[in-house]
């Protein structure tokens, strides 16, 4: 019998590229300065630089989603129930988190656990890892006026065509999710896709104003209308609002849909963020 000669089998390798963020021990995502050695140099949520031995790297991202508040000193609004924003805010990132995932889209949160980090420190890890939008997830307060139809507000980027479209998509199809249930809605008179500007003419909000990341400030409801707030805490809504949520951002990824509900702009004043000195840092190792 002739001998038989195996060719190795040829294993192509794509190079992810360069290390821009890090899922650190304690599960903290944070941007990457440098590779440094066998670790990192990171900034870490509240904007320090500091070292991490290791971690699970995190290449280009596709969508950086960032659970409003967190931590101590920034709870967002409260439900009549009891409910925190802050809590709300993370367990909806996550159920969208794993739905864009499940269809290969790439996803990073900027918080992970009830911890707070700055505005700064969240845009930052966006635009360090290149990623293609920035979607902040809210539920609103106080409740206005009640209203036959749900109040979702989306706020954009006002110099930003690409930030008004993410805006359309996220209202349109945030808007159609809460449809699915008949309960006494709240929304303000202009609801809708807006822009809010402080009196100087700039974009109020740090999370829209500050990313090269094309962003979109999404607030779905009003956690103060009691009907709303216990809606809200039921895992129907978490698992159909996270479809919801990803099924827009998916369209704007992959589809030149332009959205729609867009309802003007507001003059407003923000409260200001967590500063450095406010935020206490959570352990990254």
């Amino acid at each position: 019998m002739a001998a038989t000669t195996t060719t190795p089998a040829t294993t192509t390798t794509t190079d992810p590229g360069p290390v821009l963020g890090l899922i650190t021990p304690t599960g903290v995502p944070v941007a990457v300065l440098i590779t440094d050695g066998d670790g990192y140099l990171v900034n870490t949520p509240c904007g320090a630089v500091a070292r991490v031995s290791g971690g699970e790297p995190i290449y280009r991202t596709s969508v950086v989603l960032d659970p409003g508040h967190g931590g101590a000193r920034s709870i967002g609004t409260q439900g009549s129930n009891g409910l925190p924003e802050k809590v709300l805010n993370l367990d909806l990132s996550f159920e969208i988190q794993r739905v864009l995932e499940d269809r290969g889209i790439s996803t990073v949160l900027t918080r992970t656990a009830d911890y707070g980090t700055t505005i700064t420190m969240r845009t930052r890890l966006a635009d360090m890892l290149q990623a293609d939008v920035l979607v902040s997830i809210h539920h609103n307060a106080p409740a206005p006026a009640f209203s036959p139809t749900p109040g979702t507000e989306v706020f954009y980027k006002s110099d930003s065509e690409e930030s008004r479209r993410l805006a359309g998509l996220l209202y349109e199809y945030t808007y159609n999710t809460l449809l699915q249930w008949d309960i006494a809605w709240t929304a303000a008179p202009d609801a809708g896709a807006l822009t809010v500007l402080n009196p100087q003419g700039r974009d109020t909000y740090g999370i829209v104003r500050l990313p090269v990341t094309t962003p979109a400030l999404l607030e779905i409801g009003y956690l103060h209308n009691p009907a709303e707030a216990v809606l809200f805490a039921t895992d129907e809504y978490l698992e159909k609002m996270a479809v919801g949520v990803a099924d827009a951002i998916e369209a704007y990824l992959t589809t030149d849909e332009p959205g729609s509900g867009w309802s003007g702009s507001r003059t407003f004043t923000a409260q200001a963020g967590l500063t450095p000195a406010q935020c206490d840092e959570p352990d990254l190792e």
